[in-house]
């Protein structure tokens, strides 16, 4: 068995641009974390929105619709509202509880202010119902069904409590029959919602459910792509892909490697002597032995036929052929199984390349073609070590 190493070769590592300052921005304002920037994020569209309000109400204040003292009351709640879940969130203390998001004590807290500022708007106070469904909207993609169905009940509550205090004390600016349409109008909203937050939870179920089907499907066709069936190494697209991998890494100034060529002797007579099925058990037991022989880190797979190819990374290159010596010793050992009669019927004949020699351009790049036309190289060692060791 003749064997040649690799030359090994060097390049500049690759140059990373630095973040620009819109992502260094991001990463001191919502994390580095994923979940976190997601929840972070929700919470400052939720403040866009909870901003946007104040201001409109800020106006309806300036033109005499509403108090000034309660709307700036209102606005210092949603302020501290904000501020204080931006900070616990931000801190990362949230990651205690089994809901990071915080989704329920979040929603719970803005229905009760929103119901708070019914009481403050005066004679648009009609419009915060929105606000009450909007809220929800956020829920739904964050809360349990059953949890979220608990928050539409407490909104249907507090809100009954709030239209009924305002009809009582205020009759002038929440009339009566307007707070009774107000109230039966939050009432059917949040019972749609609720209704509608089951259907959701069925669909992200199913979704989720066949994403994870699709997943083992496509890892299964992935694993059938890469590996031989009759003997279960890997194939030559796979092999062809590692070989690949590793001519990079060696171009790049990675470890050595020794790639060999297996051609199992007379096999050819034993398919005409035996069968097919003695063949196939041959192949088998060929490739059972050579897995028990060889490292854990060297790698053998099915090259076409009875050829096999052996890819031994980090070979150094005093004596290469050693590397290889266990997988030929597999050859001439008896076999077990299926192909226990064929005991020494065959011998193993290899050829090696030389690496990715610096004086045959492009072999240094790691490409398909280079890889290619080193193995290609190696078949005509192999079959004069084929002859020679009849």
């Amino acid at each position: 068995m003749r064997m040649h190493t690799a030359a090994a070769t060097t390049t500049a590592p690759d140059s990373h641009r630095p973040p620009s300052w819109f992502a260094r921005l991001g990463d001191i304002l919502l994390g580095s974390d994923s979940l976190q920037r997601l929840t972070l994020s929700l919470l400052g569209l939720a403040g866009l929105i909870t901003a946007t309000v104040v201001g409109l109400l800020c106006y309806m204040a300036s033109i005499g619709v509403a108090g000034v003292g309660q709307i700036e009351a209102l606005a210092t709640m949603f302020l501290l509202f904000m501020g204080g879940f931006y900070t616990f969130i931000r801190s990362g203390l949230n990651r205690r509880f089994a809901d990071p998001t915080l989704a329920l004590p979040q929603t719970v807290i803005a229905q009760s202010l929103i119901a708070a500022g019914y009481t403050m708007t005066g004679s648009v106070h009609g419009a915060t119902v929105i606000m009450l469904a909007l809220v929800m909207v956020f829920g739904m993609f964050s809360l349990r069904p059953a949890a979220l169905r608990a928050v539409c009940l407490y909104t249907v509550a507090i809100m009954g409590l709030v239209t009924w205090w305002c009809a009582h004390h205020q009759p002038a600016t929440y009339p009566p029959h307007v707070e009774l349409f107000n109230f039966a109008l939050t009432a059917i909203v949040m019972l749609a919602i609720s209704q509608l937050s089951g259907q959701l939870m069925d669909m992200r179920t199913r979704l989720k459910t066949q994403k994870i089907a699709l997943q083992e499907a496509l890892a299964h066709i992935k694993e059938m792509a890469a590996r031989d069936e009759l003997t279960g190494l890997p194939n030559r697209r796979r092999m062809m892909t590692l070989l690949q991998e590793h001519a990079t890494r060696h171009a790049r100034g990675g470890p050595r490697f020794l790639v060999c060529i297996i051609d199992l002797d007379h096999f050819k007579s034993i398919n005409d002597t035996y069968g097919h099925a003695a063949g196939d058990a041959v192949l088998r037991a060929f490739a059972n032995q050579a897995q028990a022989v060889l490292r854990t880190t060297d790698m053998i797979g099915r090259w076409g036929g009875e050829e096999f190819l052996l890819l031994l990374p980090e070979t150094p290159p005093g004596d290469p052929t050693g590397r290889g010596a266990p997988a030929r010793h597999a050859g001439g050992q008896r076999l077990g199984g299926d192909a226990a009669g064929l005991a020494r019927a065959f011998l193993g004949g290899t050829g090696a390349l030389r690496g990715w020699r610096a004086d045959r351009p492009g072999d240094r790049t790691g490409r398909p073609c280079a890889v290619r036309g080193q193995v290609g190289r190696a078949q005509p060692q192999r079959r004069a070590l084929k002859r020679a060791g009849r």
